[in-house]
């Protein structure tokens, strides 16, 4: 509904300007998971929660994570999207809205990165985050799927819930029985380490002459199949060339779990858009089908 995505940027408008951004033309830039708002003529854009706390009891846990990790992987010097320096880096709340700010940064092209660039920029990426030196929880965003499945009020028919609980739960299953909490004794290397959470394309801008990851409010700590499984199941990119291209060795059948959770992660998001956002009813429909013709 156009009423949420107006009230979100009349609360980011409002709880910024409290806090000494000027604001006089909110441009909504997205809208989805969150209302994102860039304050112009301030250099500042506010992620507001929208769609989330229908499924995260603790939005702002959430948007806190997503801070932290952006500070210590700016200070690390990594290509990433920095918290605002205009107010406190931390989580505010406004007019019934959580929301954090970001530093705004002007795209310097429209287009979607090849996967040479997607492999090699999460292999670099990876390479940072094993340094964090407070890792987050455990596949974090996993628990989004039981709890959309648990709401009263849902698209999804209760056949259809069943269907994909207990896909949910044959996969996780699965994932854990592939020894993804056990070091690899052939390396000393543990399996799972700090990641980006949602490293898709779509996470991936171009500013100032390079590309730029943004969106870490799903950070978790997991397999790196977790992440890579967010380009190399989608349909618009060659799997092969972005493994190539991240070259660091991958477990296979960590991986295609990790797709096949990654697409039920999106079956359930698109199912929750669908409920405010009409334009997202069709991939929504399209997704869950897909799961029905299994």
């Amino acid at each position: 509904m156009a009423t949420v995505s107006a009230a979100a940027a009349r609360a980011a408008v409002s709880t910024a300007g409290a806090l000494g951004v000027t604001c006089a033309d909110p441009v909504v830039l997205a809208d989805g998971a969150n209302v994102i708002v860039h304050l112009r003529p301030s250099p500042v854009v506010a992620k507001v929660a929208a769609s989330t706390p229908a499924v995260r009891a603790d939005v702002a846990a959430w948007l806190k994570r997503e801070l932290d990790m952006a500070i210590f992987l700016t200070g690390a010097g990594a290509p990433v999207m920095a918290p605002s320096r205009e107010v406190p880096a931390t989580v505010h709340h406004g007019g019934g809205h959580v929301m954090s700010f970001w530093t705004y940064l002007e795209p310097s092209g429209t287009g979607s990165p090849d996967e040479a660039t997607i492999g090699s920029m999460l292999r670099d990426l990876h390479a940072v985050l094993r340094t964090c030196p407070v890792p987050p929880p455990v596949l974090t965003p996993l628990a989004d799927i039981p709890a959309f499945l648990a709401r009263p009020r849902t698209v999804l028919s209760a056949a259809d819930v069943s269907l994909l609980a207990g896909i949910y739960s044959r996969l996780t299953e699965d994932l854990l029985t592939e020894d993804l909490l056990t070091e690899d004794p052939t390396t000393g290397t543990d399996p799972v380490q700090a990641l980006h959470g949602d490293a898709g394309a779509g996470n991936l801008m171009a500013a100032g002459g390079q590309w730029v990851w943004h969106d870490f409010e799903d950070t978790c700590s997991g397999p790196v199949a977790w992440d890579l499984a967010a380009t190399t199941t989608s349909p618009r990119f060659d799997r092969s060339r972005i493994l190539a291209a991240y070259g660091d060795s991958v477990d296979a059948a960590q991986l295609r779990t990790c797709e096949r959770l990654r697409r039920l992660h999106l079956t359930i998001w698109y199912a929750l858009y669908a409920e405010r956002l009409p334009e997202c009813r069709q991939r929504a429909a399209d997704l869950l089908a897909s799961w029905q013709a299994t």
